[in-house]
């Protein structure tokens, strides 16, 4: 009784699994407090990076955006699925179907509304994020990749190269939804000019901000620091005449 009442009082993870291609993949919902079915929920769909790739289903919780609520520094009312890249393996490839299935299978079981999912990811997962947004635009309601990257990186030889396309060309196919940039200025892993250059190219479209003498983490100041988790919650998608 008293782990109930505690679980009822914050929000929480629960574990989950979807089926790609016959395998079983192990994905996390962070599930509000005051969670209602009763109404619909906004959803923010997490991309981790990749140093937490795997099968444990767990790891893709233990940083950024994960971090941040399991410490309670932010703590949204909004739906929150983490799902998880093999190893060896990246967003931008074959796991985004993991991505993309997670998120439809907790559509189904969770009340959400579909014009209010948000899209976010950090490094690996920002550079998937960049590719979902593009792939599938109108799934999204806002964009927010934080050290995020379009071309390969020059000190990730094994990393893939999201678009061999421009700047300027990738902007194009990305959707006219709220997008907000995130990046440390002193980035060794990816350089900050990748996130530069995309907010050059997509101009007025995108907020950018840099953080003054920060790595490649600048995922803990951008969840944690900023308020770019309740605008991921608080934007909504405009309805088309055909929907």
């Amino acid at each position: 009784m008293l782990m109930a009442l505690i679980m009822a009082a914050a929000g929480h993870f629960v574990a989950r699994s979807v089926t790609v291609d016959g395998v079983a993949r192990r994905y996390q919902v962070w599930v509000p407090a005051m969670y209602d079915a009763s109404r619909k929920w906004p959803a923010i769909l997490f991309l981790h990076g990749s140093g937490e790739r795997g099968t444990d289903g767990e790891k893709q919780t233990t940083v950024g955006l994960g971090r941040a609520l399991s410490e309670g520094k932010v703590e949204p009312q909004a739906i929150v699925i983490f799902p998880q890249c093999p190893d060896g393996e990246r967003w931008v490839g074959p796991p985004h179907k993991i991505a993309i299935a997670a998120l439809e299978h907790t559509e189904r079981e969770f009340s959400i509304d579909k014009r209010r999912v948000a899209l976010t990811g950090m490094s690996m997962g920002g550079a998937g994020a960049w590719m979902l947004a593009a792939e599938y635009p109108k799934r999204w309601s806002a964009l927010a990749p934080v050290c995020a990257y379009v071309h390969r990186p020059p000190k990730l030889a094994d990393a893939e190269n999201p678009t061999s396309e421009s700047y300027e060309q990738f902007a194009k196919r990305l959707p006219r939804i709220p997008i907000w940039i995130f990046h440390g200025s002193n980035d060794p892993i990816v350089p900050v000019e990748d996130s530069r250059e995309m907010a050059r190219a997509l101009g007025p479209r995108a907020g950018y901000t840099e953080f003054p003498r920060v790595g490649h983490n600048a995922w803990d100041p951008a969840y944690a620091q900023t308020h770019l988790v309740q605008w991921l919650v608080d934007q909504k998608r405009q309805r088309r005449p055909t929907e």
